[in-house]
């Protein structure tokens, strides 16, 4: 036992070893280009929602001249400001300013490994099961291309979702429902999540325990954006119009809705941009996904109705797993535009679902998947721009230049449908298996 436990720290460290030797020059050239102008402007005093961000010479690349900024409520916008300011006051290279943003998103994925031990072990009482899904997570190449080499933090929000689990597991309902709201508070997503904890909280506690619950999640984001827009004098209009903006995106990347792109590339004529944003801003596409969430709610409240009153925390953990995975699934079937990091959301209940239902082939196939449609995506070496431009330059031409464009437009088709046709696949594994 001493041995396999020196033998999972070392693994652990080696994750951290890994992640920490390419986060500092690696970086995803849109979004972590913003990150970076985004922390300068926000120390310097501006808005955290203004809509343009200039290149900052010494910064980043100038790739872009000018950048959007971020469509989140202000708690990533805000660490993005303090790594600056540290950075600030320790100037020897910008590489430290990129270590520093990706920092956080480093110990997200630490932090979210050990939730997973510590709810696979209160459920099991196996500790190795416990490890072993945890190192799953913690090392698996997609997390740590996300966190480390893009640079984006969804395993921070996906961290307090999976504590809101534990903590409504250990009967700390009120926790629950803050740890949730923090999730929140970085990326709206997780809120896709109250109404399972609702449905469960409501069957447990009552009427009374679950409009608390919704209480406290629901203000502790809406306090926590009001407090910085309030002190530093932030638009509150454009503060909603900002995150409002991301249900405007047209169809695109991680789902079988990018065949738009292709068939723009292919007949630009008839498939015109404008043509696919008009098709796109029918409210009965682009709000698609609401269907695919209340297809979700339904059959997680169906599977609720057959937990026994005395069910144990086995059975109301793997209850919680399926509700979080019908709710991921769904989301990501029916949006039109899904990024790759949204992909995190489904993996640690994935992992832990693995143990007690013939899922892991699925888990896998999705993340490698992908991982695959990430670099067709973003083009190879694409992602080391913090180096030299001329990664990006001569990807960029090559992949937007027929025919290697349309290459690259199928190419990413194809494997969008596989990956949807491998959750489709793990969808109907959880509803057939008790």
């Amino acid at each position: 036992m001493r041995a396999y436990l020196e033998s999972y720290k070392k693994l652990i460290a080696f994750g951290l070893m890994l992640r920490f030797a390419i986060c500092f020059w690696t970086g995803h050239p849109w979004d972590f280009e913003v990150f970076i102008r985004v922390g300068y402007y926000i120390a310097h005093g501006s808005s955290l929602f203004q809509a343009a961000n200039p290149y900052v010479a010494g910064l980043g690349q100038p790739i872009f001249p000018n950048m959007s900024g971020l469509g989140y409520l202000p708690a990533w916008g805000l660490y993005t400001a303090f790594a600056y300011k540290i950075y600030q006051a320790f100037p020897a290279s910008p590489f430290i300013y990129y270590f520093l943003l990706k920092l956080l998103p480093i110990l997200g994925d630490l932090a979210l490994a050990y939730v997973i031990f510590l709810l696979t072990f209160n459920s099991t009482h196996d500790v190795q099961k416990a490890r072993r899904n945890s190192l799953i997570f913690f090392l698996c190449p997609f997390v740590i291309f996300i966190s480390s080499v893009w640079g984006m933090f969804d395993s921070i929000s996906v961290s307090f979702a999976m504590i809101s689990i534990l903590l409504t597991l250990l009967d700390k309902p009120y926790w629950s429902a803050f740890s949730l709201g923090l999730g929140i508070y970085f990326k709206v997503i997780p809120l896709l999540y109250l109404p399972v904890l609702l449905l469960f909280i409501n069957k447990k506690k009552g009427a009374g325990e679950t409009v608390l619950y919704f209480l406290v999640s629901s203000l502790t984001p809406f306090v926590f954006t009001l407090i910085p827009v309030t002190f530093f004098r932030w638009s509150i209009p454009e503060a909603a119009i900002t995150v409002l903006s991301q249900t405007e995106k047209t169809g695109d990347l991680l789902t079988y809705w990018n065949i738009s792109v292709l068939l723009r590339d292919l007949a630009p004529n008839v498939f015109s941009t404008e043509t696919l944003t008009s098709f796109f801003s029918f409210p009965i596409i682009r709000y698609f996904w609401m269907l695919g969430l209340m297809v979700a709610y339904f059959l997680y409240y169906k599977l609720q109705t057959e937990l026994p009153d005395d069910s144990t925390p086995a059975q109301n953990l793997n209850l919680l797993l399926k509700g979080f995975l019908f709710v991921t699934i769904g989301f990501l079937l029916t949006r039109t535009w899904v990024p790759e990091q949204f992909v995190i959301y489904l993996l640690p209940m994935a992992v832990m679902l693995t143990g007690v239902m013939p899922v892991q082939k699925y888990y896998e196939l999705i993340w490698i998947n992908a991982l695959i449609f990430a670099s067709v995506n973003l083009f190879p070496f694409a992602f080391a721009y913090l180096i030299n431009t001329d990664f990006w330059n001569m990807f960029n031409y090559v992949a937007n230049t027929q025919p290697s464009s349309t290459i690259r437009y199928v190419a990413r088709f194809v494997i969008a449908v596989f990956f949807d046709y491998y959750l489709l696949k793990f969808w109907f594994k959880m509803v057939k298996t008790p």
